[in-house]
């Protein structure tokens, strides 16, 4: 029996088929928010500012939750958590749709926030470093390519949807999407996943164990703590820009044109994502996190240097884009090529709370310079946070390179 060949999922369908439900999982349980919020203030008797704040309460949660989702993904089958996740996230939905009251609408939006850490973007990637351990790389590009769609079809479907169904309407279509689609395309791939899980003893994934030859439990902490920091300025620029970006071109006298700088930044992230999957194996993956780092803060120089001309800003639009874009394939990439597959689910939970705690707090935190010392300042700020995370994850080439001089020393 042990001589039988065993049948792997290819990994073009590991890409293609977590890219599928990644762009489902951040189309209902993300983007559809933003649109449908309108209406849920009309329906609940919320405010809008309340609604948005149970948003960024929900955030925080997920915080609290991503660790034990990272942990889980190593100790059991990642893609049958992911499948469990699926079905809960579409119960959730469902629940949330048909429950009355105010209380039951606060509740809901927060739970459903928390389980979603266990079917978007670092649950994928744990997928597919367990599926496609000698190629994480380019299927994780593959996924970030396809999902980088989910707000392109997302935003104008929920709209075109809100015009003849009621938000809890809605929310009931896309939790039979995580139920129907998202659930039995995870669960398809939890065979590959078990078989890959099991083989761990065997070096077919301890094989990507510290890449890097950090052998030195010091530097490890200091690499990750390096990681953990750039990561979170990312998080923070990029959420900060997101929420305020209208509002900051209006100040900057770019108001008309808000929606077309704005509209650029979307097919930036997918040019730069296919310009990773094309040529990423030409450069390392150090090489990739620190261009993309550095881009955010000079699209934000373009911006601020421009005051108002828009060809800067349109510059800015297409160097952040780019760099966002990026981003989210060196947060699930670096981790693993830095400290291996051995832990990478708890690792990447840990990540992902902070991003999380980050990407809740950034809103707030440029509101009160935006309101108080102007679209500048604001821009300022955001700026200082982003050549932070240029500037720890400019340390980190350095260190790999320490580690794999005192591993090779060690093992001479």
């Amino acid at each position: 029996m042990t001589g039988m060949p065993v049948r792997t999922k290819s990994q073009l369908s590991v890409g293609v088929v977590l890219g599928v439900t990644q762009t489902i999982g951040y189309g209902s349980l993300y983007y559809a928010y933003g649109v449908l919020t309108r209406q849920m203030a009309d329906d609940t008797g919320y405010s809008l500012t309340a609604i948005y704040g149970f948003f960024s309460l929900a955030l925080l949660a997920s915080g609290v939750a991503a660790p034990f989702a990272g942990r889980a993904m190593d100790r059991f089958n990642a893609a049958r958590v992911m499948a469990l996740g699926s079905l809960v996230s579409g119960a959730l939905l469902a629940i949330w749709a048909l429950a009355p009251g105010k209380f039951a609408f606060a509740i809901f939006v927060v739970l459903s926030q928390m389980v979603s850490v266990l079917v978007l973007y670092e649950a994928a990637f744990v997928v597919a470093a367990r599926l496609a351990p000698g190629n994480a790389r380019r299927v994780i590009t593959g996924i970030t390519l396809i999902a980088g769609f989910a707000s392109t079809i997302f935003w104008p479907l929920t709209t075109w949807l809100s015009d003849f169904l009621t938000w809890r309407e809605i929310y009931l279509c896309y939790a039979g999407l995580n139920i129907l689609v998202c659930a039995p395309l995870h669960l398809w791939l939890q065979a590959g996943g078990r078989r890959i899980a099991v083989a761990r003893g065997n070096g077919s994934v301890a094989g990507e164990r510290k890449a890097a030859a950090l052998s030195d439990e010091r530097l490890e902490r200091k690499v990750f703590l390096l990681l953990l920091a750039a990561f979170s300025a990312n998080a923070y620029v990029i959420s900060a820009v997101h929420l305020h970006l209208i509002g900051l071109l209006g100040a900057l006298g770019l108001g008309a044109s808000a929606a077309l700088v704005g509209a650029l930044i979307g097919p930036s992230q997918v040019l730069g994502r296919i310009v990773e999957f094309t040529a990423g194996e030409r450069l390392s993956i150090t090489s990739v996190a620190i261009a993309s780092t550095a881009a955010l803060p000079v699209g934000l120089a373009m911006l601020m240097a421009g005051a108002g001309y828009l060809p800067a800003a349109l510059g800015f639009a297409v160097v952040f884009g780019l760099g966002q874009g990026l981003s989210y394939i060196v947060r699930g990439v670096l981790p693993l090529h830095v400290f291996g597959a051995e832990g990478y689910g708890a690792l990447m939970g840990k990540f992902n709370a902070a991003r999380l705690f980050v990407s809740a707090g950034a809103p707030m935190i440029t509101a009160v310079f935006f309101e108080r010392a102007g679209a500048f300042a604001a821009l300022a700020t955001i700026m200082l946070v982003a050549l932070a995370g240029v500037a720890s994850l400019a340390v980190v080439p350095p260190l790999l390179r320490e580690g794999k001089s005192a591993g090779g020393a060690s093992s001479s």
